[in-house]
């Protein structure tokens, strides 16, 4: 039977975990969703955690990729891109969990490491 916590700590927990991939820190964007799937106990948390830890890993994936890419300039596209996705993706995903707390929010386009 999966466990659900009230709704206040669900949506703070999910709001934070999308959150920590605003922070510039890799170290922070990475540990902060891990330390939240370490420590929530509601369903809903623990699978925004993870989508938010997906994210992460494969928009660092994409940001190596674009680097040798620069070389020939179509790099500094694909670095723009992401880096604007890495910002505007998270804000909506914090948006949406914030106003149901039981929604996984789903990232597009991503590699689903954790599941």
């Amino acid at each position: 039977m999966p466990h659900t916590a009230n709704t206040s700590e669900s949506s703070l927990l999910s709001v934070l975990a999308h959150g920590c991939a605003l922070l510039t820190s890799l170290l922070v964007s990475i540990v902060g969703p891990i330390a939240i799937l370490a420590i929530a106990q509601d369903d809903a948390v623990k699978g925004n955690a993870r989508e938010s830890l997906n994210f992460q890993i494969t928009m660092m994936i994409f940001a190596l990729i674009s680097l040798p890419l620069c070389l020939v300039g179509v790099g500094f596209v694909t670095l723009f891109i992401v880096a604007l996705w890495s910002v505007i993706a998270p804000i909506i995903a914090m948006i949406k969990v914030a106003n149901t707390p039981s929604y996984v929010h789903r990232y597009g386009w991503i590699f689903h490491f954790f599941k």
